[in-house]
């Protein structure tokens, strides 16, 4: 046999580790293996939704690793029997010095992995949950310090009110009624505006609708629509404007304001007013832009009769509450007229013409006078035979005397 074929003991010590040395090398990896799946399940953690409880995980496995390495070199110290061993076999084996370079570098990577996956401690910060959760109060909170700046500020109760549509009523008529304060709140005038147009419109029967609009930031639109005028009361020399609702306006209307062509009403029945400017809405309008005037005139059977003079002078005569059933008739039966005719309407409807009229009256005059002429003779007759039967007598008398 030759010398590099021979084993020595020292051989054998180097390659073979003791019992500690083996437990030390185990608990190393292990130790490094558990590190190493820590650092991963810590990384695979949501940062977001509990950051700050993985910061105090991660301080926790530091302290806990340094617990356990501070704890297994005060096991190692304590332990006589082990360090004895150890101190033995290394005097014994110098050798262990001298260990393989592979075990070495396996030894030194495992170390420093678990030191390299400890983290830098991070400074505790808000969850942002914490700031979603907040974010409404803030909101609110500025909200009410707004408004509370704005109420107690005088931009809060300016307005500028303005009137549109008003022709017949007056503006400052229109405010007053409306009982809007300048001490009102923008916001309280904008809230009750129903409340204010319904005051507008009980100011004056001309008002037939009135609208009111907001404008940003203070201003408030009254947009106002007034009755139309369907014709006028006559008493005399004044007018009084009749409405579309059947309202008359105790305000005399002026000569110079008047329009060229109107109808002129001449009974002062209010109600009977009322009546007739119902049924003359559903009249067309080729109708009643003839009209000139209005009489009652009402007969023994029907007294709500009137007398409608037309531009031509033709007249129609019909009672108020059959207006709107016989008076679109005249439209026809006017063509089949001469001017100055009247169509009566109050039973049935015929026509006549004036002519016809004063013809009937002449004739009726021409019998009426030849019946009292011969009314007349019959007297004078029957005194002359009442003269003759009494002269007789007289003679007879005188003659026997």
């Amino acid at each position: 046999m030759t010398d590099d074929n021979k084993k020595t003991p020292t051989d054998d010590k180097i390659t073979e580790l003791s019992a500690w040395q083996k437990r030390n090398k185990e608990y190393l990896e292990k130790k490094a293996l558990e590190k190493a799946e820590e650092a991963e399940t810590e990384e695979t953690e949501s940062e977001e939704a509990q950051e700050d409880e993985n910061l105090s995980e991660k301080e926790t496995a530091s302290v806990s690793e340094e617990e356990s390495e501070d704890k297994s070199e005060s096991e190692a110290k304590e332990d006589p029997d082990v360090d004895g061993e150890s101190s033995e076999g290394e005097e014994d084996d110098p050798a262990v010095e001298e260990l393989d370079p592979s075990e070495k570098q396996e030894k030194k990577p495992s170390f420093f992995k678990g030191l390299k996956t400890k983290k830098p401690k991070k400074e505790p910060t808000v969850a942002k949950r914490h700031i979603y959760r907040a974010l409404p109060v803030i909101g609110i909170s500025s909200i009410v310090a707004l408004l509370s700046i704005y109420f107690l500020s005088p931009l809060s109760t300016q307005k500028v009110i303005e009137f549109s549509g008003n022709k017949a009523v007056d503006q400052q008529l229109l405010y007053e009624k409306s009982r809007i304060k300048e001490e009102d709140y923008t916001l309280t005038t904008f809230l009750h505006k129903s409340v204010y147009e319904q005051n507008m419109k009980t100011a004056s029967p001309w008002i037939k609708e009135v609208h009111m609009h907001y404008q940003f930031p203070v201003t408030f639109k009254v947009n106002v629509v007034e009755h139309k005028v369907v014709a006028y009361y006559v008493t005399g020399e004044d007018h009084y404007p009749v409405l579309e609702n059947g309202e008359v306006v105790e305000t005399v209307t002026p000569a110079s304001e008047l329009p060229s062509s109107y109808i002129s009403l001449k009974f002062s029945d209010r109600e009977l007013v009322r009546q007739f400017v119902q049924e003359m809405k559903s009249i067309s309008s080729s109708i009643t832009d003839k009209i000139v005037s209005v009489d009652l005139t009402p007969s023994k059977v029907t007294k709500d009769l009137v007398t409608i003079t037309m531009k031509n002078d033709n007249k129609i005569l019909v009672p108020v509450s059959q207006i709107t059933r016989k008076l679109p008739y005249y439209k026809a039966i006017s063509k089949q007229l001469d001017d100055d005719s009247t169509i009566d309407m109050e039973a049935g409807v015929f026509s006549y013409s004036e002519q016809s009229i004063a013809d009937a009256k002449e004739q009726a005059e021409k019998e009426k006078a030849e019946s009292t002429e011969k009314q007349e003779e019959h007297s004078e007759e029957a005194s002359q035979e009442q003269n003759q039967v009494q002269n007789p007598e007289g003679e007879n008398s005188s003659g026997n005397e």
